[in-house]
């Protein structure tokens, strides 16, 4: 064997140790964060049994409607499969069905109790104790939609490999929210997002995201789509499609409709 074989098999080598470390450490990383998530919960639920304080929101009126709101605001949901990540109790589907949407609907939750006690509120839908982050998707949803799941225990490499996954399993596009970091007192106990960084990760998943700041002073909702594709002046066509107008110029401008 030549010194130049030689030379490309230990490089070879070192490359595939280094590639089984960093698999070993970020795998050791979601282990940990998820724990450390669902032992949160976990003492919530132990501390409050059936209650939006179980699942970390409080129970202030109306809040938890707004975020669904901005939530949901992604796109039509109807006649659309829907996977709830990190759904709690399962609520998320009460307000679909609210909002009279006709889903598809799966939740899945990292805490068992939690699970189990929504399996008892709304017995007919599919609710799954389960880590999306280790026991991945093989199959697809067109809307893949979060709420929560940000703001406890989380990095922003942890929010990478999620919002990577989330787009990975969803066909129409996703919606996560966040706790934000514009904020004038924080708690110790929650992780703030930069809108700024939030945008820096998600520029490497999909070029067409949009970011809501809009509802709430100190929380954000983020939508990211699937569908990029461009008409030929350089305007996605799912929103050529969900536009009023057929977005021709000449019929509103005074000088453009005389040409």
């Amino acid at each position: 064997m030549s010194i130049f074989n030689k030379i490309v098999l230990i490089c070879k080598g070192i490359f595939l140790h280094n590639t089984f470390n960093l698999h070993k450490k970020t795998t050791f990383m979601e282990k940990r964060i998820s724990k450390k998530i669902n032992d949160y919960y976990q003492n919530l639920f132990d501390e409050y049994g059936l209650s939006p304080k179980s699942v970390g929101w409080g129970s202030k009126k109306g809040k938890q409607t707004a975020r669904f709101d901005a939530l949901c605001s992604i796109g039509n949901l109807s006649n659309s499969s829907i996977l709830d990540i990190g759904c709690g109790f399962g609520d998320l589907y009460a307000f679909l069905k609210y909002r009279k949407f006709k889903i598809k609907y799966h939740g899945i939750d990292i805490n068992e109790n939690l699970i189990s006690m929504g399996k008892k509120i709304y017995p007919k839908i599919h609710l799954e104790c389960r880590d999306f982050e280790i026991k991945k998707f093989n199959m697809k949803f067109d809307w893949v939609l979060s709420s929560g799941i940000t703001s406890h225990g989380s990095t922003y490499p942890h929010l990478t490999s999620i919002m990577k996954e989330m787009f990975k399993i969803c066909k129409k596009g996703f919606a996560m929210n966040f706790v934000s970091d514009n904020v004038d007192f924080k708690n110790e106990n929650l992780f703030y997002s930069s809108p700024e960084k939030i945008i820096s990760i998600v520029k490497s998943i999909s070029n067409r995201y949009t970011i809501r700041h809009d509802y709430m002073p100190y929380e954000f909702t983020l939508y990211v789509y699937k569908n990029n594709i461009k008409t030929k002046n350089h305007i996605f066509t799912e929103f050529v499609k969900a536009s009023r107008d057929n977005l021709d110029d000449r019929k509103w401008h005074p000088i453009y409709k005389k040409n």
